[in-house]
């Protein structure tokens, strides 16, 4: 499966950890857009990916990945752009 970052929103939330780096949005094998997917820093570092929720206002549906290769992919692209980024 083909993983392509879409767009990417970064900024800085607080100094706590684990703390809330960016946005972003991912689409798979031009099939399957995700938006809102939040990447966090780690208490112990590293980083980690959470997948959006749903939002009773807009009603859009919750996303939940199986496939621990796909989201893992997933988590590659994000954290790979945001290293590229070097905030």
């Amino acid at each position: 499966m083909k993983v392509e970052l879409v767009d990417f929103y970064p900024f800085e939330v607080s100094t706590r950890k684990p703390r809330l780096l960016a946005y972003a949005d991912v689409k798979i094998d031009n099939k399957i857009l995700i938006r809102g997917i939040k990447l966090y820093e780690a208490k112990h570092g590293g980083y980690f990916i959470s997948m959006p929720e749903f939002n009773p206002e807009t009603k859009r549906a919750i996303v939940e990945i199986d496939d621990k290769e796909l989201l893992e992919k997933i988590r590659r692209v994000v954290v790979d752009h945001y290293k590229d980024l070097n905030l």
